[in-house]
């Protein structure tokens, strides 16, 4: 009876052992994201934007608000296709 009721203790605190570290490994993975350095974009656009290394870009949500409030001089309210060039401007 004794060997009984230490084998359930342990597996009571192993269980809830288990079940913390469970739940701390979801919150961290909830901290972690991935930001756009607004620094690398050299133009942008509706549609997306142009970083400096000259590849092109689709906005992931809310990015082109923020960069707008950010950088609106080199935010065009237009698609980048519109343009022959694309939207990519060669700076002097």
């Amino acid at each position: 009876m004794f060997k009984f009721k230490l084998l359930n203790g342990a597996a009571i605190v192993l269980a809830l052992a288990g079940a913390s570290l469970a739940t701390a490994g979801t919150a961290n993975a909830a901290v972690v994201g991935v930001s756009l350095d607004f620094g690398n974009v050299a133009f942008g656009y509706q549609d997306g934007y142009w970083d400096r290394g000259h590849r092109w870009h689709h906005w992931r949500r809310g990015e082109m608000e923020r960069y707008r409030v950010v950088s609106g001089n080199h935010y065009n309210e237009w698609r980048h296709d519109r343009d022959p060039d694309q939207g990519w401007h060669d700076r002097p």
